[in-house]
């Protein structure tokens, strides 16, 4: 649907906060104040680096963990505000890396790591990293992410299908300080990765013994049960610049400063820093302009502009997609599919509704994500064309001498489809349910969505707004037709949006399946880099949305 922008409002004397454009913010040398309060988002699903899937989640995890590698602030300003530092991944708990070409083509990563603490006073060893990728691939423990490493580490895939066990994996602690990575082939990201909230390390230890004292038998041990015992205050152990000492559940979670971190005396951050929690754009604004919040980012589209008056509000880049679902198990018509997408006024919604700077999306791959040249993905898949309407073009527009790159045209096609469909039987006063987290802005997307499709197709919608919770088990469980979702880049490159459409990916909410599809997708992460993979992933995209759309 669209690009985002990163929109967020910070008050005068709170300067340097770190971003990345992947979205995390970073307050770990804010200055200004000793105790810094923020609010990002709701209540978290979880706590647990290896179950997060938000952003909200990783940001959190990203302040009291740390990964072989990490973001480091360069000292430079972030694009329009000087009070906001950019950042570069660095050298994290591992204190240096080797890598080395092996004879059937994978490729040995060595890292060596740093003297480091827990929380708690114990070493970091490399066993906390053996754990913590096993137990993330591991099926048991049904991690959205189970599939990062999926072609990149050797046998990933394979564990995380059941047909291996989790210590069969790539991965190995040789010693206490030497955790060695084989890798299927050379991955041009893998260092990002390693900086992900996912796979930071965690204590077994900690992790088996609090189940142990929760549960009365073994039955009762489940790995849900378990995140939600680890991570609770009096449980957690971290190795980052800040420990969680406290979460009252729906109000907020603060966090302080971890003595034991190895670097603690470069945290030039706030004693304390506070996450509220809301999902009330409204209510959120108010909290900051009373002062009881110094950093926000939501907040009511139509304050954009006096906002930014203010001085109080500034947009930056952000590497991220907000798109929608349509499911094919409940709206089977590919017509009826084809005809939402084309309707859908994104140029009206990025200019009456969500009023942020953002952009119209051409595709699924987020505008910042480049190929291996530097090019621009996004824009180069979609020189000639949106790529989401190449298919419908070279198939039907032309020979209806329609242009799909002017919405008239793509209306007029829309109608086209939906009378074709409706005398083969297709059933137009069905309701149609689109499903969307509590938002105020997701509420006007989702009503200026509506009226398009009424207006020009007079299709039924039910709009169905939910808490997250709910919200993700009616994804999972494919019980709406339309669904929003927003992917933020986990890395920069276009498999981090095109591995969602895969067979077997836990995103996959729209039920299609493209054995085709999935072997691009296949065949590139094989690959270390370059102009066959680049060519590879340029001709993924085109084949989602003729596979969706048909």
């Amino acid at each position: 649907m669209y690009y985002y922008t990163n929109m967020y409002c910070l008050h005068d004397g709170i300067e340097d906060v770190a971003y990345s454009p992947f979205g995390y913010f970073f307050f770990t040398w804010a200055t200004g104040k000793a105790d810094i309060t923020a609010c990002i988002a709701s209540e978290p699903e979880t706590l647990d680096p290896g179950l997060i899937a938000s952003v909200d989640g990783a940001t959190y995890t990203q302040h009291q963990f740390e990964n072989l590698m990490k973001y480091a602030n360069t000292g430079e300003q972030f694009q329009n505000d000087p009070s906001v530092l950019d950042t570069k991944i660095v050298n994290g708990i591992a204190e240096s890396y080797t890598s080395t070409a092996n004879a059937d083509g994978t490729v040995t990563y060595v890292f060596t790591l740093r003297d480091a603490n827990w929380s708690d006073g114990k070493p970091v060893t490399a066993y906390d990293f053996e754990y913590s990728w096993r137990r993330l691939v591991d099926p048991d423990t049904a991690s959205d992410y189970g599939y990062l490493l999926d072609g990149i580490v050797v046998n990933a895939a394979e564990v995380n299908g059941g047909e291996l066990t989790p210590d069969q994996l790539g991965v190995a602690a040789i010693d206490d300080k030497t955790f060695q990575v084989t890798l299927v082939t050379e991955c041009p990201y893998f260092l990002e990765i390693c900086a992900f909230a996912s796979l930071m390390p965690l204590r077994q230890d900690v992790i088996e013994a609090t189940s142990s004292e929760e549960a009365t038998d073994a039955a009762e041990v489940t790995e849900t049960a378990t995140t939600q015992q680890w991570t609770d205050p009096t449980n957690i152990v971290v190795n980052g610049p800040y420990k969680m000492v406290e979460w009252v559940h729906d109000s907020y979670i603060k966090f302080a400063k971890n003595d034991m971190y190895y670097d603690a005396a470069n945290v030039t951050g706030p004693d304390t820093i506070t996450f509220y929690l809301s999902d009330s754009e409204t209510a959120i604004l108010s909290a900051y302009q009373a002062g009881e919040y110094d950093f926000i980012e939501n907040f009511p589209a139509d304050m954009i502009k006096s906002l930014q008056e203010s001085g109080d509000c500034y947009i930056n880049d952000y590497v991220g997609t907000y798109y929608l679902y349509l499911s094919a198990k409940n709206i089977p018509d590919w017509r009826i599919r084809a005809a939402i997408t084309l309707v859908i006024d994104r140029e009206n919604i990025v200019e009456n509704v969500t009023q942020g700077g953002q952009s119209p999306a051409t595709g699924i791959t987020a505008a910042g994500i480049k190929d291996s040249t530097g090019e621009n993905f996004a824009h180069t898949v979609s020189a000639d064309m949106p790529v989401m309407f190449q298919w419908l073009q070279a198939n039907l527009g032309d020979a209806l001498d329609l242009d799909l790159s002017n919405y008239d045209d793509r209306c007029e096609l829309a109608e086209f489809l939906v009378q074709e469909a409706a005398a083969d039987g297709y059933d137009t006063s069905a309701t149609i349910y689109y499903y969307f987290n509590t938002s105020a802005t997701h509420q006007a997307i989702a009503e200026a969505v509506q009226s398009d499709v009424k207006s020009v197709l007079g299709l039924s919608f039910e709009l169905a707004n939910q808490d997250w919770n709910v919200y993700t088990t009616g994804l999972a469980e494919n019980t709406f037709g339309l669904a929003r979702l927003g992917w933020i880049a986990d890395y920069n490159d276009a498999t981090t949006y095109l591995e969602l459409f895969v067979s077997g990916n836990p995103y996959n909410y729209s039920g299609w399946v493209s054995d085709e599809y999935s072997s691009i997708i296949a065949q590139a992460k094989a690959m270390t880099g370059g102009a066959a993979r680049d060519a590879l992933l340029y001709q993924a995209e085109p084949v989602l949305f003729s596979g969706t759309l048909k």
